[in-house]
């Protein structure tokens, strides 16, 4: 749903974006900078930290969104770019909810769920758009939402609240990917 606006911010992010290319940043060590706050965020949750790790987090999903920009401003778009970025961000999500689970701020079944679910809404597109579906970035919970979700929560240190909410969109978003696949590629 989020992913929808990302055109109506395309301008700031440029703005972000410029003094990166002064720096000689490549699209693909941002990437990695992303990784690495991302890291760092779900160390915080494992510390039990939820209000220090949503701040990182909310640093690393800026970087997330700067990479691509990136990428286009320098003429370096890349198939294994848009393929790492897709692999760290499934990486960070399992590494967040890991770090919620290591610091038992919720319970190790509900971040199973949670994280199951989230890998298939991320795997149901990728299958779907290999399948002819066209872009199927469809449903209520992508992964912005998501992560979007866990920071808000994690400020107020009611991070349980939000895996708990996680999990039910993220499968509601399963369901509602696998109906719309099914009209587009039957």
């Amino acid at each position: 749903m989020l992913n929808k606006y990302r055109s109506s911010i395309k301008d700031y992010l440029e703005i972000i974006v410029k003094p990166l290319v002064k720096l000689g940043l490549t699209p693909n060590q941002l990437t990695f900078i992303g990784l690495a706050i991302s890291l760092l965020g779900a160390y915080f949750f494992a510390q039990g930290f939820q209000r220090n790790a949503a701040i990182i987090l909310l640093l690393g999903s800026l970087i997330d969104a700067l990479d691509g920009t990136l990428a286009r401003l320098t003429g370096k778009t890349s198939r294994f770019g848009a393929f790492l970025d897709s692999t760290f961000d499934r990486l960070s999500d399992a590494a967040v909810l890991f770090g919620i689970g290591y610091g038992n701020l919720v319970e190790w079944e509900v971040i199973v769920i949670a994280l199951i679910g989230s890998y298939l809404v991320s795997y149901e597109r990728c299958r779907a758009e290999l399948a002819g579906s066209g872009s199927l970035a469809v449903g209520i919970a992508e992964r912005a939402e998501r992560l979007l979700i866990l920071i808000i929560t994690a400020l107020f240190n009611r991070v349980d609240i939000g895996v708990y909410t996680v999990a039910i969109l993220a499968w509601i978003t399963v369901f509602q990917r696998l109906w719309e696949a099914k009209k587009r590629l039957s």
